[in-house]
């Protein structure tokens, strides 16, 4: 593609770029399904303030990409108290211009670094709650475990990370993607057993939520398990979504 093919499709409005694939170079669609860009923000601050997410915590949200989550984090959370991890700047860039508006930055003055070493260290800061969406999904189990190590160093010790993962049955699989590293736009599955393997392993404790995600399944890793989500809380956490016939994919 060239530059000024480029440059035509970020130039595009949210309804235009409602058409175009995911993974294409426009703010909306280049962090998944562009016609569901709002759904998905929503429903990652549905998720996190049922969960139990108040103004004075401090998250992470790593991956940040465009700000779907972020634009509605940003304006909840108190002044400095949002951090976004996101290698691809370009991204932020478009969603503060279009979407939030840099009176809403300098007033809010959430924290950015464009890192692509999968690190959080690098923040010097201990995190209330870490939110990693579709970020699993395309990454070998070697980053994976990596950054859920990463994580425990920087969660606080009554902290909740929520992050999500492929089933290997929605790419039309039964066993895990036996590939490492980064791999984007394409999507990596793993089975539940495999999750929870990787939870241990990084010295977690961590459980499935039910939380409704178009392609993906939540899970909740904490320090301790008092810390989890319990599952007679569940009732709570189906994220249901009414009168939404879109979101079948």
């Amino acid at each position: 593609m060239s530059c000024a093919e480029d440059d035509d499709i970020r130039g595009l409005s949210r309804e235009a770029a409602k058409s175009l694939v995911a993974g294409a170079h426009h703010y909306t669609a280049y962090v998944g399904p562009p016609h569901q860009y709002d759904f998905m923000g929503a429903t990652q601050f549905r998720l996190l303030t049922t969960l139990g997410l108040r103004e004075h915590h401090i998250l992470l949200d790593f991956g940040c990409g465009s700000l779907r989550a972020g634009r509605l984090l940003i304006q909840y959370l108190l002044p400095g108290h949002y951090y976004g991890l996101e290698p691809n700047r370009w991204l932020i860039e478009d969603a503060i211009r279009r979407e939030l508006g840099h009176e809403i930055i300098n007033l809010r003055r959430p924290t950015f670094r464009h890192d692509a070493d999968f690190s959080v260290s690098h923040f010097g800061i201990r995190f209330d709650f870490i939110l990693a969406q579709s970020i699993f999904s395309h990454a070998g189990v070697d980053l994976i475990a990596k950054c859920l190590l990463n994580f425990r160093s920087c969660l606080n010790e009554n902290g909740l990370i929520l992050a999500t993962f492929i089933p290997p049955d929605m790419l039309g699989r039964a066993e895990d993607t036996r590939t490492t590293g980064w791999i984007y736009p394409a999507c990596l599955a793993y089975k539940t057993a495999t999750v929870h393997e990787l939870i241990r392993d990084a010295g977690f404790v961590g459980r499935e939520l039910p939380w409704f995600h178009p392609r993906q399944r939540w899970f909740a890793m904490a320090h301790a398990e008092d810390q989890l989500p319990s599952p007679a809380d569940d009732i709570h956490l189906s994220g249901m979504v009414l009168r939404a016939s879109d979101l079948c994919g």
